[in-house]
């Protein structure tokens, strides 16, 4: 609490969903590697290697990874200053969507980082070395207006991570956004790298991981629960996705 500003470099686990909202400080936030999504105040922005963001307080934040390579971010949360006192505001914040020129160098600089932070030695350096590593992203990238998902593409993604379950069908789920099933296949294809039925089987497959982690529903129930009306047909999916049936994924866990 004494240093909010604090650095950290973090790789996630392989189903990393994160949520935060009401920060009090700003918050400049860029991955490192792996692919996921981010939503911050209802838009929608896919997550690759070199995405960064600068969060403003109050903003309401959502991140995931569903696949590939897990996401390793490195994050700083500072509180802008003028003339020695805090500012409340500051006019090239948020930014959202940007993309760093240079990962190479963006990893190094985020070495001296976090060398100096652990160190817990200098705290001025470490002030200097957080504010040169955002204006070099803030003033050497390209913040693409249009960097946002198409919005039934994200309204897809939403969909299918909070509740796949609700999703039967998903020609009526096209019908429901206004286009044809061919159209969505495509614009979600396209945006996202892989077919909306294969990724709402992923987070079908997350969701069950969790759920198999931290409660104590039966296998039955979390199928119940995903929209399988076959539990063994959930187990296949299950083990074909994560090379064990639910059953011995549980036991792994005790183990």
């Amino acid at each position: 609490m004494d240093r909010p500003w604090f650095p950290y470099l973090c790789t996630e686990v392989e189903h990393w969903r994160w949520e935060t909202r009401d920060q009090p400080h700003y918050n400049f936030w860029v991955a490192i590697a792996g692919e996921g999504y981010l939503s911050c105040d209802g838009e929608m922005y896919p997550v690759e290697p070199g995405s960064f963001f600068v969060f403003s307080p109050g903003q309401e934040i959502s991140a995931a990874h569903y696949s590939g390579p897990r996401i390793t971010r490195f994050s700083a949360h500072f509180l802008p200053t003028h003339a020695g006192e805090v500012v409340d505001a500051v006019d090239c914040f948020p930014v959202l969507g940007g993309k760093i020129e240079s990962l190479s160098l963006l990893q190094r600089q985020i070495d001296v980082v976090m060398r100096t932070a652990i160190s817990r030695q200098d705290d001025a350096k470490l002030t200097v070395l957080i504010y040169q590593l955002i204006v070099q992203a803030c003033g050497h990238s390209e913040v693409d207006a249009g960097a946002s998902l198409d919005p039934r593409v994200a309204k897809a993604i939403r969909l299918f991570r909070e509740d796949p379950a609700s999703v039967d069908s998903m020609d009526d789920f096209a019908r429901s956004l206004g286009i044809s099933r061919s159209h969505f296949d495509r614009a979600f294809s396209k945006l996202v790298g892989t077919p909306p039925q294969k990724f709402l089987l992923n987070c079908k497959m997350i969701q069950a991981r969790r759920l198999l982690e931290s409660s104590s529903l039966r296998v039955g129930e979390i199928a119940e629960a995903l929209g399988y009306k076959d539990i063994y047909f959930f187990s296949r999916q299950f083990k074909a996705s994560c090379g064990s049936s639910p059953q011995n994924y549980r036991k792994s866990l005790i183990q």
